[in-house]
């Protein structure tokens, strides 16, 4: 068979690195860089299903959501190196610039939201309800990076670390904000009604 992407070297269960190393498909690099892949196609989903969310600022949060696709293979690159063996394979690192971006974006929405006292049991709405597993998935990114750094010591992922803590909350908040005004609380009331 002639593939643009089957190599059959990962037949038995092991992948090579952006740094040149083989590891078993298991390894918390692959791991790690698996959780970004998930977390970039749930965000290449939320994105394309704003075209159809009667929201104003829509294109703004487009927008948004592309330059975090973008983000993310910065952050994936150097989770598959994290001990810096192949920099010239690193075109650009996360900065604070890019904290300081997420912060920003994440003020936008606290101006617009009033969170509701109670915990939100679901979103109001299909794209607000896919944000939020966006959040869980990136949640789930955030401890593989944890992971990561305690296999590998030499990883530097202080930037990683705390920008995808933001990212989460932020990305909680744009959920919030695709309610529409329309919250859907946790009402513990619910659990004692009678099912018939």
């Amino acid at each position: 068979m002639k593939s643009q992407v089957t190599t059959k070297h990962g037949d038995h269960g092991e992948t090579t690195t952006l740094a040149g190393e083989k590891v078993s498909k298991s390894h918390a690099i692959v791991e790690c860089t698996g959780c970004i892949d998930e977390a970039r196609a749930w965000t290449a989903l939320v994105r394309q299903r704003l075209t159809s969310a009667n929201l104003e600022d829509a294109a703004h949060w487009q927008d948004f959501l592309l330059w975090l696709l973008h983000v993310y293979f910065v952050i994936g690159s150097a989770c598959s190196d994290p001990a810096n063996r192949r920099p010239t394979y690193h075109p650009r690192v996360l900065g604070q610039a890019d904290i300081e971006r997420l912060e920003a974006e994440q003020q936008r929405l606290e101006d617009r939201v009033k969170l509701p006292r109670q915990f939100a049991a679901s979103g109001a709405n299909p794209v607000a309800a896919e944000c939020d597993v966006l959040v869980t998935v990136v949640r789930r990114m955030e401890r593989s990076v944890v992971r990561l750094r305690e296999s590998v010591p030499d990883f530097d992922a202080t930037a990683i670390l705390i920008f995808v803590n933001r990212l989460s909350d932020t990305l909680f908040m744009l959920a919030r904000y695709l309610d529409g005004g329309v919250h859907v609380p946790v009402d513990y009331r619910l659990l004692d009604t009678d099912m018939e």
